[in-house]
């Protein structure tokens, strides 16, 4: 079974190395880098490093700027890998198999399915900030905490609770395809749809989680903030409204000070941190595959 993982790409120098070492890790066979044209050096990173394992191909602007042609080039790049599952995620996304081996799911293993979608959770930060343990393999899945409670209508909540921290929220999940019947994939690669006439069956993950790092630093959030709006400038008809709320909601920030105000918010203090532990919402990776596994 060969395994093979579309990693999307926009200024994550930072964690694009880690990323890349832990799917291999976990039993990823080929990695293949989609840079949407990042200038802090990870499409540098990815060019030194392009060998039999890892595979640049970077975001053509006719992609940006043109759906269809997007989607024919994920479908291209899906089937030329011949691998028998794809994995989609970003750089900032950690696949937490149980076992920290991706091939010992059965899931994988049952040719009735064509996809897996995989729940995805924000990683907390704490009163220090991002405090990850490393690497994250399964001796320290009960270190590493995620925001695990979903909070209904969460884009409602926050505009009638602004004070929120984002991060509190349990993002949509991600997916893993395989090429065989795949149709297109939807924006953002948190949804698949198969060939038309074909099967294509679908089921959640019962043993891996995803540790999502939207914050990190700083600096970081800053840089993604201004990606964003220079996402809105150029391609305005990519985003019609209603679309990318939680982006529009930082591309509104004005100044420092209201950057740093909103990364300050996604910290947890030590009484918070305590508390979300003690009524469930916050739980570890551990925590949560146990989960996984009892509703199995």
């Amino acid at each position: 079974m060969k395994i093979v993982a579309v990693v999307g790409v926009m200024d994550e120098r930072d964690l694009l190395p880690d990323c890349v070492r832990h799917l291999y890790g976990i039993g990823v066979d080929e990695v293949v880098v989609r840079d949407a044209g990042s200038t802090d050096g990870s499409l540098d990173w990815a060019q030194a490093h392009q060998g039999p394992r890892l595979r640049l191909v970077p975001v053509g602007e006719d992609e940006k700027t043109q759906p269809a042609v997007w989607h024919a080039r994920e479908r291209e790049i899906a089937e030329a890998t011949r691998a028998d599952w794809v994995l989609h995620l970003d750089a900032d996304e950690f696949w937490l198999p149980a076992t920290g081996r991706l091939r010992d799911s059965a899931q994988w293993q049952d040719e009735t399915l064509d996809l897996i979608q995989v729940p995805r959770y924000n990683v907390a930060l704490g009163p220090g900030g991002l405090e990850v343990p490393w690497p994250p393999t399964p001796a320290v899945y009960e270190r590493l905490w995620l925001f695990a409670r979903p909070i209904p209508e969460f884009r409602q909540h926050l505009e009638t609770h602004p004070l929120t921290p984002w991060i509190t929220g349990v993002p949509v999940p991600k997916i893993a395809v395989r090429p065989r019947h795949l149709g297109s994939l939807a924006v953002g690669c948190h949804d698949a749809q198969g060939q038309p006439g074909l099967p294509f069956s679908r089921a959640v993950s019962q043993d891996i989680v995803t540790a999502h790092l939207p914050f990190s630093h700083g600096p970081r959030f800053a840089r993604k903030v201004a990606n964003i709006r220079a996402l809105f400038a150029a391609y305005p008809e990519r985003f019609p409204p209603g679309t990318a709320w939680h982006w529009r909601r930082w591309a509104a920030l004005e100044g420092e000070a209201a950057l740093q105000a909103e990364f300050a918010l996604q910290q947890l203090a030590a009484p918070e941190w305590a508390e979300l532990q003690a009524s469930g919402a916050l739980q570890s990776a551990r925590q949560l595959l146990a989960r996984q596994e009892a509703a199995a």
